[in-house]
């Protein structure tokens, strides 16, 4: 009997060990990166969680951007941060936004174009019965993040949709783009 209660402890002291130490994620999360997650459509419909829930921030060129993580509802998830090493464009938008769905067909076929190029499709405060319809409707083959209070546009202070957000391969923001952007713009952009 002593021997089975010390096995059993002994196992739940290394279970903790491994266990993640960021309160923003459920017990067991495993972090995987941004390749492993699912092919597809919404790209397994990641939830955006702030990593660090500080004010609003005015986004300028050469700054670090808020760090978020992507959570799938299978527990992987990875982190903005983790990124580092490719280019980014956060995209934050909405199914209601007919801006949005002017460009996300451009937005879609840049990524596909550029390889090392990671689209975040990141929807504003919307339920997520809606996104995947959106997300269907513009065959949507990147990491479609749910950001359902809206708490990730907030800590990046975007304050009108869409919002894009260029970073470069050190994760730092190369360009703000309030509004709709064009394949013109994408191009510039990560051409520099």
């Amino acid at each position: 009997m002593m021997r089975l209660f010390l096995t059993a402890l002994i196992l739940i002291i290394l279970a903790g060990c491994g266990a993640q130490t960021n309160k923003n994620l459920p017990n067991g999360a495993q972090q995987a990166p941004l390749s492993n997650f699912p092919k597809g459509i919404g790209g397994g419909y990641p939830q955006g969680l702030l990593d660090d829930k500080g004010d609003p921030q005015l986004l300028k060129p050469g700054d670090a951007p808020p760090n978020f993580i992507l959570l799938l509802p299978d527990g992987r998830y990875t982190t903005l941060a983790d990124l580092k090493g490719q280019r980014v464009l956060i995209n934050f938008w909405a199914t209601w936004c007919p801006p949005c769905r002017a460009e996300m067909p451009e937005l879609l076929q840049a990524a596909r174009d550029y390889p090392d190029l990671a689209l975040l499709a990141v929807n504003v405060a919307e339920t997520s019965d809606k996104v995947s319809q959106f997300a269907e409707q513009f065959r949507m083959d990147v990491p479609v993040v749910i950001d359902p209070q809206g708490a990730i546009s907030d800590r990046y202070n975007v304050r009108g949709l869409p919002t894009s957000i260029f970073l470069d391969a050190d994760g730092k923001i190369m360009e703000v783009r309030p509004g709709a952007i064009n394949r013109a713009v994408i191009d510039n952009v990560l051409q520099r």
